[in-house]
């Protein structure tokens, strides 16, 4: 049984402007589970989510971005 936290990055793969990138961190931010979700400063395809697992899993947030129509990928922390 997992106790604490998850982190995970979701890599938007298609070139997207900042403010994109920026609306889909706050919808994630807004899902039940999510503690929070923050673009990277060095990369702006890049957003760190951290989770509750008990909650929500990866694919719910994967499935989150792609519902809105974009190729992404989860990677791992």
């Amino acid at each position: 049984m997992k106790t604490g936290n998850s982190n995970v990055i979701v890599y938007v793969k298609q070139p997207v402007h900042r403010e994109q990138v920026r609306a889909l961190s706050e919808r994630i931010g807004t899902l039940y589970g999510v503690v929070s979700a923050q673009n990277s400063s060095r990369a702006h395809n890049l957003i760190c989510v951290d989770y509750n697992p008990q909650i929500i899993d990866s694919q719910h947030i994967l499935a989150c971005a792609s519902n809105r129509g974009f190729a992404a990928r989860l990677v791992g922390m």
